[in-house]
């Protein structure tokens, strides 16, 4: 991995490298948006049924429920995790998908239903928070497979980073005044529904059974899965200092964490994180990994530091924490995407474990930050020495710059696009096909029957037939045969 960074005098490149305009197309042009917009508007969900002013209901008297919403979920995935192969064939089954988005859109619209009628409020409340819970352990499942299957790391990356954005208009216009309630649950509740529809719009390619790749031929079995143990233990440790973190600051999340004048300079911060976490990653970068590990070390240390200062509401240290959250869970994505597909293990398995450990950590950080504003601010300062100890150990001892370096580099390298592939591409912009009836017409010329392509597309028999229509009358042809040899006979561009 060193060499392919080395410059042409040898001497090594350096770690923060500008991209060029090639580099930039080239990222972008591998990025299915239509993922990207539906994981962002899963997380945003998620963020959204977190940090409403009221997390669950608004009737009253107000009822923390996190906790259930976060053992539902933990449940939830861990059950996937243990039966990932049953999960993973029910994430391709639109009935399924739909009725998981269902559920979550139920979760987000019981909250104000349930202040309509009092004698049944608080069961329709604790309804909502098994819903909501449901819905952060499977949609998030069903899109981290996706990217997998997909081999679309950056398109996961970016997905973060979108739902940044997505997350700051939506924060201010919610936490105004002029927003009802209502108003704020119907946004809630429509995002998993189109987050869903997105998925089923147009399945990817790949095969969901065996979503991974052949395991990296340097690392062993035992050796992969020391390193995915050492991963999740540090999740868990660096979670719970985060979570503990936030529940001090804010008493549990809130709308003004994301909203704001001062939130805005720290998304500008986050957007130019996430540039460099791209450019390293992309580049596959050995110096630039270790560098991108041990700031979130830093900055997460930092957080631990400012701890006495949490519950005196000090501005510089919520914005640590936001930037240092969203940095450290940027990594964590896209190792976790690493070890999924450069370990050879199932994404289900990964990402099930790893959403566990997240909710579960989350729930200790609310009992710990519970347990510290009854007894005190001695008790704050001892903890903030605890939690320091466990960032460093996390960091120092368990998984290291050097494990993630070593996920990194177990990446099968990319593959370049086949000539068949570049040829129908060709020959659909000549002919004015379009991107749908593209899919068809490959998936047709490999031998393909319409009943297999509408099974792998998702679609119906007759929308296939008729896309092939179209096919044959936009390159005029009139049988498989004459569309392969139009096919075999397209001269391919030169390329630059």
């Amino acid at each position: 991995m060193g060499s392919r960074k080395t410059s042409e005098n040898g001497k090594r490149a350096p770690f923060v490298q500008i991209p060029n305009g090639k580099d930039v197309e080239r990222i972008l042009s591998g990025v299915f948006w239509a993922d990207v917009a539906g994981f962002s508007l899963c997380q945003t969900w998620n963020i959204l049924c977190v940090a409403l002013p009221d997390p669950i209901t608004y009737a009253s008297p107000f009822l923390d429920l996190r906790w259930v919403s976060l053992a539902t979920s933990l449940c939830g995935t861990m059950v996937a995790a243990l039966f990932r192969h049953r999960v993973s064939a029910l994430l391709q089954r639109p009935t399924f998908l739909y009725a998981i988005g269902a559920v979550a859109a139920l979760g987000s619209i019981l909250g104000p239903l349930s202040a309509l009628y009092p004698p049944t409020s608080k069961a329709l409340i604790y309804i909502a928070a098994v819903c909501v819970g449901v819905g952060f352990a499977f949609l998030f499942l069903l899109w981290f497979e996706r990217f997998c299957r997909a081999r679309d790391m950056m398109g996961l990356a970016i997905s973060v980073v979108a739902t940044a954005l997505l997350t700051y208009p939506l924060a201010n216009m919610l936490s105004s005044d002029q927003v009802s309630p209502w108003i704020a649950a119907a946004i809630a509740s429509v995002l998993p529904l189109v987050s869903v529809a997105l998925a089923h719009a147009r399945p990817r390619q790949g095969n969901p059974a065996d979503p991974s790749p052949a395991p990296a031929a340097s690392i062993p079995p035992a050796g992969r899965r020391r390193a995915f143990v050492r991963y999740c233990v540090c999740v868990f440790a660096i979670v719970s200092v985060i979570e503990t973190a936030r529940n001090l600051l804010l008493g549990g999340t809130a709308l003004v964490f994301y909203a704001g004048v001062a939130n805005l300079g720290g998304l500008a911060l986050k957007l130019a994180f996430s540039a460099w976490l791209l450019v390293i990653f992309d580049a596959h970068s050995a110096r630039g990994v270790s560098v991108v590990y041990r700031t979130a070390f830093i900055l997460l240390l930092g957080v631990v530091l400012c701890i006495p200062y949490l519950l005196e509401g000090a501005w510089f240290v919520h914005a640590l924490l936001d930037i240092s959250a969203f940095f450290f869970q940027l990594i964590m994505v896209l190792v976790a995407y690493e070890i999924s597909v450069g370990f050879s293990l199932h994404p289900l398995l990964v990402f099930g474990a790893t959403r566990s450990l997240w909710a579960a950590a989350a729930l200790s950080g609310i009992v710990l930050s519970g347990a510290c504003r009854t007894w005190g601010a001695e008790v704050v300062q001892m903890l903030a020495v605890l939690l320091g100890l466990a960032v460093a150990v996390a960091f120092t001892f368990v998984f290291t710059d050097r494990d993630c370096i070593v996920a990194l580099s177990s990446l099968p390298a990319p593959t370049p696009t086949p000539r068949f592939k570049i040829k129908c591409e060709q020959l659909a912009r000549h002919h004015g096909v379009s991107e749908r009836e593209l899919e068809v017409m490959m998936l047709t010329a490999k031998g393909r029957s319409a009943n297999r392509i509408a099974d792998d597309l998702g679609v119906t028999l007759a929308t296939v037939n008729s896309h092939v229509h179209h096919i044959y009358q936009k390159l005029g042809v009139h049988s498989r045969q004459e569309m392969l040899d139009l096919i075999e006979d397209e001269q391919l561009a030169e390329q630059p």
